[in-house]
């Protein structure tokens, strides 16, 4: 598992990687564009800036080839230009003296010029002006510009890239993921459907040896003994069943919750080591129903009470059911006085995989969870811990608001439903 994540972060890494160069090149390549652009539109200026001077010295006699020059060369400036006097004033009129400038023309004179100093004072922080000389070196006048919009769509151009380039890698990532969740969850349930395959032939032996073994045996305790030991075949069966039907939604029945609890409280005290001496107590209100699917809840009720129970290290243990409403939820909290969970540890002890015993999966909790909040609409929190005294775990449903009779069809009945579960999302990180 180690080193097939290491694969993948090294994969991702190197295409981060190329990504970033490839980011790079484009902005050097966009940068080199920019800069050729800015200097043939400041060429551009000069020319604009000479066929000014020639036609300010009178002493100079135009030739009128110029004028035609000067005719196809103006309408192809893409950028703003404004022309002022020495002073930085705006020339008028305006609009004969400005160059692809938004100029409201139905603006007050003084409105215009206030706009036009604005705009000159931001091409005065981008570019020098050209200046407009007679001869004798005496200023005329000066040429403000700034860059064409074709410019600036360019310098943004590398940062929507590389913007498109992060979404895509992300896009990639959640795909790659997705794929490999998916594989997993076929894997999961090609194994689990095996497993009941493999697990229904010896199990259904199993009970029939048991049961020739209970009419061989005729003493109370012999008899008592194999009856437990049937139920316990009995619950791998049930086990098997659900493994066998991964993959189908659960059905889910309004159902009163106090004897789910009851049962699944007497099976796992039945089983607990004596040495803990663990004391359960039941707080449970028998009106309060809800829809549920009775193996799957008692299937999460039970990863709750194993793990309240191997919390208990030091004798005597009390692990206290509750069973009550609160407003329009059912609510069953499991108390213990175990070791507690450490601040540290809270957040992460229903991430899959994450456990702090020697042996262990790490999928209790989180399969748990996923029973109550993805197939009932409920929730599965720590209400609270504290080490050294004990934690409290919470299971929140929607409270149904009258509880079905039995004739019905509504009654406890776990063994007449059949639950199931996607195990997919419960893999060991």
């Amino acid at each position: 598992m180690a080193r097939r994540e290491f694969h993948l972060w090294h994969f991702a890494a190197v295409i981060a990687a190329l990504g970033a160069i490839a980011v790079l090149l484009v902005l050097a390549a966009t940068q080199l564009i920019v800069q050729e652009l800015v200097e043939r539109e400041r060429q551009t200026v000069r020319f604009y800036a000479q066929m000014l001077h020639l036609f300010a010295d009178v002493s100079i006699s135009t030739d009128p080839l110029v004028f035609v020059l000067l005719d196809h060369i103006v309408p192809t400036i893409p950028f703003p230009v404004v022309i002022t006097d020495p002073q930085d004033e705006p020339l008028f009129p305006y609009a004969q003296n400005t160059l692809n400038v938004r100029l409201d023309t139905t603006w007050s004179l003084e409105r215009q010029r206030r706009y036009l100093r604005e705009l000159v004072a931001q091409m005065r922080r981008e570019f020098p002006p050209l200046r407009v000389t007679d001869r004798d070196g005496v200023e005329l006048a000066r040429i403000y510009y700034t860059t064409s919009d074709l410019v600036r769509w360019i310098r943004w151009l590398p940062y929507l890239q590389a913007v498109l380039v992060v979404v895509l890698l992300l896009v990639a990532g959640w795909a790659v993921r997705l794929l490999r969740r998916s594989h997993e969850q076929r894997l999961w349930i090609a194994m689990a459907k095996e497993a009941a395959h493999q697990l229904g032939t010896p199990l259904s032996a199993v009970l029939a040896w048991l049961e020739i073994l209970r009419q061989q045996c005729s003493a109370p305790q012999q008899r008592e003994t194999l009856q437990e030991l049937a139920h316990d075949v009995e619950r791998l069966q049930m086990v098997a069943v659900r493994f066998g039907q991964i993959g189908t939604p659960p059905v889910l029945r309004v159902q009163p919750l106090a004897p789910l609890v009851q049962e699944v409280v007497a099976y796992l005290q039945r089983r607990v080591p004596q040495q803990k001496r663990i004391e359960f107590v039941l707080e449970l209100d028998p009106e309060l129903a809800a829809a549920v699917n009775a193996e799957l809840f008692g299937w999460a009720l039970e990863n709750l009470l194993k793990n309240a129970v191997e919390a208990i290290e030091q004798p005597p243990g009390r692990i206290l059911v509750r069973l009550y409403r609160a407003r329009e939820q059912a609510v069953l909290e499991v108390h213990d006085n175990g070791r507690g969970i450490p601040p540290a540890l809270r957040r992460r002890i229903f991430e899959p995989g994450f456990t702090t015993k020697r042996r262990g999966w790490g999928i209790g909790l989180t399969l748990a969870r996923r029973i109550v909040e993805e197939y009932h609409n409920g929730r599965l929190l720590l209400r609270e811990s504290h080490p050294g005294v004990g934690s409290i775990f919470a299971i929140e449903l929607p409270a149904a608001t009258k509880t079905p009779s039995r004739a019905a069809g509504g009654g406890t009945g776990g063994k007449e439903e059949s639950g199931t579960l996607d195990l997919s999302a419960t893999e060991a990180a």
